[in-house]
């Protein structure tokens, strides 16, 4: 969801769903007359400007704002690593960054967009997953946050053309069902198991026998980490492991 808004947004030509096809979908569907592409003289088409198709002083403010951005070590990846300020993109981001800046950051950043209505209906969707990431979700607020959902889900089609709106983008209102069902977002999310298997994947030292590796090193740290006084009198001189210095 976030990749297809900030794709969408900054007009990253890899991941984006605007463009000349998504403009003849809508010349098909004979909805939003408004910005239906215009045949030229020479067989080129014309796009109008949309309101979800941001300057290049808004896509730079959005990108100077996250590149100047500091988070605490260990709260995600470095978002300013993400940005490039030559080509105004956001890229190389993981799963948890995409949930990170869905609640946090994002929200902030979209202030520089001027369309009030196209702010407000990215706002909600930003809010929705705010809410349903809490720890203590209130079961009689499930209703209203489902009725939510689906109006946030039908601005945003009044905001961006049809192609946007793929499984995923369906997939929100059948977040709160799900939270009524199995509980809590915490309860069944994956975030905790991808951030640690990238740290076993940094434990790789042999591409033969990637587990074996993986595992021999573990060991080690555990050993050294929870291994009593010994090793931690012995080594006290140390940068502890998974540790950044103070």
């Amino acid at each position: 969801m976030f990749e297809a808004i900030i794709a969408i947004l900054l007009d990253i030509k890899s991941k984006t769903k605007e463009g000349l096809n998504s403009r003849l979908d809508m010349q098909h569907l004979k909805i939003r007359k408004e910005l239906h592409p215009i045949l030229l003289e020479n067989g080129k088409y014309q796009l109008a400007a949309a309101s979800y198709n941001l300057n290049r002083e808004e896509k730079h403010a959005i990108c100077e704002w996250l590149k100047k951005l500091k988070v605490p070590s260990g709260f995600c990846s470095n978002i300013r690593s993400l940005v490039s300020m030559k080509d105004l993109t956001f890229t190389n981001y993981n799963s948890h960054d995409c949930h990170v800046m869905l609640t946090t950051f994002l929200p902030i950043a979209t202030r520089a967009i001027n369309p009030v209505f196209l702010k407000m209906a990215i706002t909600r969707l930003f809010y929705l997953f705010n809410k349903i990431s809490e720890k203590v979700i209130v079961r009689d607020e499930l209703e209203s946050l489902q009725k939510f959902a689906s109006e946030t889900v039908n601005q945003l089609e009044m905001c961006f053309p049809p192609s946007f709106f793929d499984i995923m983008v369906h997939l929100i209102v059948h977040l709160v069902p799900q939270i009524e069902a199995l509980g809590p977002m915490y309860f069944h999310e994956m975030w905790t198991y991808e951030r640690f298997m990238s740290i076993l994947n940094g434990y790789m030292s042999n591409c033969a026998h990637p587990e074996g590796s993986m595992i021999e090193a573990y060991t080690i740290e555990e050993a050294i980490e929870y291994g009593g006084p010994f090793c931690n009198n012995l080594l006290k001189d140390q940068v502890s492991i998974g540790l950044p210095p103070l």
